[in-house]
């Protein structure tokens, strides 16, 4: 990071695992300002979906229990990374200004169209939300 006075500025986009570990490493530093920005304000434990679905354990967490002192979080997502002006358009409308951006968005599932039937029949679980549908429809 740079060494002037002001603090490097620091945009992670997304909360899963390596987001939040970005985050959290970098709130060691005195010399950065760091805004987590995730759509849901806790945390997907995704290695625990299936566990949420069978109803055996829990999948979120707050992050008020997991992101250290000075990383804030903005629940939003982004639209628009702007390089130029050095900004990063949220879905509210807000921008981030930034130094430094960390893409950490993840991977989603996907329903293979290869497999006869999959997409009519398949309750995929690697999104939270795809796994809160199948737990609704187990209850």
């Amino acid at each position: 990071m740079s060494e002037h006075s002001n603090p490097s500025k620091v945009v992670v986009l997304g909360g899963g695992y390596a987001g939040t570990l970005a985050a959290n490493r970098l709130r060691t530093r005195a010399d950065v300002d760091i805004t987590l920005v995730n759509p849901r304000p806790e945390f997907v434990d995704r290695i625990r979906l299936h566990q949420f679905v069978a109803g055996t354990g829990d999948a979120a967490v707050d992050y008020a229990t997991l992101l250290g002192e000075g990383v804030r979080l903005a629940v939003d997502s982004a639209t628009r990374i702007d390089t130029v002006a050095r900004t990063v358009r949220l879905t509210s409308g807000r921008a981030l200004d930034y130094d430094y951006v960390i893409y950490a968005v993840g991977s989603t599932g996907v329903t293979p169209p290869s497999v006869a039937g999959a997409a009519e029949l398949a309750f995929p679980i690697a999104e939270f939300e795809s796994a809160r549908r199948l737990r609704a429809r187990l209850d």
